[in-house]
C-alpha cells in the first residue's frame, strides 16, 4: 500500500503530466511574464528609456499618439486574441465536449496545431491593414530620409528568433508528414511502426501526418507573408515632420518587434503541440498481444523514437516561452506613444498661443 502512495506522489511523473497540460503553461507563463515585465520597469536600463523620451511640442506629440497608438493597442489585442482562442479550443476541445459526452476520437483535429498560427496571421493583417490606410498618411512636410527595407527597425536577435521558429514549426511539420502514412486511401495520420522478425501487423498509432501538417504549412505561409509585408509598411511609410523621426524610429522598431514577437509565440505553441503529439506516437516501445488467456510482449520502436521522446520533453519550455512572449506584448495595450512626451510650455510658447 505504501509503495503504491509513494509511486502516486513521486514528483517525476507529477510534473511530467502537470507539464503536459497547456493550460498549466498558460499560468506559468503569466507569472514569468509578470517578473520579467516587474524586472524591466525597475532596471536602470527601464529608468533609462523612460527619460530618453523625446520631448516633442503638444501638435508633433498628438500626432505622433494618433498615427502608433492604435498599432500598440491592435498588437495587444492581437495577442490577447491567440491566447484566448488558445486556450478556449483546449477547454472545449479537452473538457466541456467530454462532459456532454461528445467524442472527437477518430476526428483529424488538426486545427488544434493550426489555430495559433492562423490567429496570428489575421492580428497581423489587420495592423497591416491600419498601417497601409490610417497608418500611412503623406507627411506634413517633406522628410529626407535613407531607403528602408522590411528589416530596418527590427531587432536582429528578433528577426532571427522569429525565424527560427517558424523554420523549426516547418521542418518539423515537413519531417512528419514524411515519415506518416494511411489507411485505404485515408488521411495521413499513421506512423507505422514495425515489430521486427515478426509476422505482425505493423503498429499504428495516430500522428502528426500531413492531413494535420498540411494546413498548419497553409497557415504558417499565411503568417509569414503577412508579417514581411506588415515589416516592410512600418518600416517604408513617411515620416510626419522632421522634428518626429527620432520619436517616430523608436514607435517603429516597437511595432516591428510587436509583430516579430507575435508570429514568433504562435509557431512556438503550434510546434509545442506538435511536438507532444510526435512523442505520443513515437515514443511506443512494446505490444501485447493477448489470446487463449496468455499474452505475448513484442519489443517494436521507432528509429527516431528517443527524439521524439525528447521533443516532448521540450514541448512545455517552448510553450510556455510561446505564452510568456504572448503576455509581453499585451502590454503593448497600455503602451501608447510612451516613447514621446510634449515639451514643457514656456512663457514665449503660451504668448505665441
Amino acid at each position: 500500500m505504501l509503495p503504491h502512495i509513494a509511486s502516486l506522489l513521486d514528483p517525476i511523473p507529477l510534473l511530467g503530466a502537470l507539464l503536459s497540460l497547456p493550460l498549466v503553461s498558460l499560468i506559468l507563463a503569466a507569472i514569468i511574464a509578470v517578473g520579467i515585465a516587474v524586472g524591466i520597469a525597475v532596471s536602470p536600463r527601464g529608468a533609462a528609456r523612460r527619460r530618453s523620451r523625446v520631448r516633442l511640442t503638444p501638435s508633433a506629440s498628438t500626432a505622433v499618439s494618433a498615427r502608433y497608438t492604435p498599432e500598440h493597442r491592435a498588437l495587444g489585442i492581437a495577442a490577447i486574441a491567440v491566447i484566448v482562442i488558445f486556450a478556449a479550443e483546449n477547454l472545449i476541445t479537452g473538457y466541456v465536449l467530454g462532459m456532454f459526452g461528445v467524442s472527437l476520437n477518430g476526428v483529424v483535429g488538426w486545427w488544434r496545431y493550426a489555430t495559433p498560427v492562423f490567429t496570428a496571421s489575421v492580428g497581423v493583417a489587420i495592423l497591416l491593414a491600419m498601417i497601409a490606410t490610417r497608418g500611412s498618411t503623406p507627411p506634413e512636410r517633406p522628410v529626407v530620409s535613407a531607403r528602408r527595407t522590411w528589416l530596418t527597425f527590427s531587432s536582429r536577435v528578433g528577426s532571427v528568433g522569429t525565424a527560427l521558429a517558424l523554420l523549426a514549426l516547418t521542418t518539423t511539420t515537413l519531417l512528419a508528414g514524411l515519415a506518416s502514412s494511411n489507411l485505404n486511401g485515408g488521411p495521413y495520420v499513421y506512423l507505422e511502426i514495425d515489430v521486427p522478425n515478426e509476422t505482425i501487423d505493423p503498429i499504428r498509432p495516430w500522428f502528426y501526418g500531413w492531413a494535420y501538417g498540411i494546413p498548419v504549412l497553409i497557415c504558417t505561409a499565411a503568417l509569414i507573408a503577412v508579417v514581411v509585408a506588415a515589416l516592410q509598411a512600418n518600416s517604408a511609410r513617411a515620416f510626419l515632420r522632421p522634428e518626429t523621426v527620432v520619436a517616430e524610429q523608436r514607435e517603429r522598431r516597437d511595432i516591428a518587434s510587436g509583430i516579430s514577437r507575435l508570429a514568433a509565440s504562435a509557431a512556438l505553441l503550434a510546434l509545442a503541440g506538435a511536438l507532444r503529439f510526435i512523442a505520443e506516437g513515437g515514443s511506443i516501445a512494446g505490444l501485447t498481444v493477448g489470446s487463449d488467456g496468455r499474452s505475448d510482449t513484442y519489443d517494436a520502436f521507432w528509429r527516431y523514437g528517443e527524439l521524439a521522446a525528447i521533443g516532448g520533453w521540450v514541448a512545455p519550455a517552448l510553450e510556455i516561452t510561446g505564452f510568456a512572449i504572448l503576455f509581453l506584448v499585451t502590454a503593448q495595450l497600455a503602451q501608447g506613444s510612451e516613447s514621446t512626451a510634449p515639451a514643457p510650455r514656456t512663457a514665449e510658447s503660451r504668448a505665441a498661443q
